[in-house]
């Protein structure tokens, strides 16, 4: 798996690259079933300090799908962690249609109203 970590006007960088390893790592998991070559995530996490706030952007291509997820927050980890859950959601959304759980569920619906 490709990873790309961008820091952009931070002070603490080795906190922010440790927090963004390891929830990188998380989503590797989650990606298992993907051929590690074909996944390449990319994180751009920048500090407004001027307003005090922080960005974090997100962008992960699988094959036949690119996610995405940007988050702007006054705390860091925050921010980070939320862009991380929204891919860590669309992932699991895109595993749903690719094992058909939305018809499996109508079919299943369907045969216990026949048997009323």
């Amino acid at each position: 798996m490709q990873r790309i970590i961008e820091l952009k006007h931070v002070g603490a960088k080795h906190h922010v690259r440790g927090l963004l390893g390891g929830l990188i790592d998380r989503l590797e998991e989650k990606l298992q079933h993907v051929r590690a070559d074909a996944v390449s995530i990319h994180a751009v996490f920048e500090e407004n300090g001027t307003h005090q706030l922080y960005r974090a952007a997100l962008t992960c291509h699988i094959p036949g799908q690119t996610v995405a997820a940007h988050e702007e927050r006054r705390d860091a980890g925050a921010a980070i962690r939320r862009a991380f859950a929204e891919v860590e959601r669309q992932l699991e959304k895109r595993k749903a249609v690719l094992r058909h759980e939305r018809q499996l569920r109508r079919v299943k619906r369907g045969q216990h109203r026949a048997m009323r």
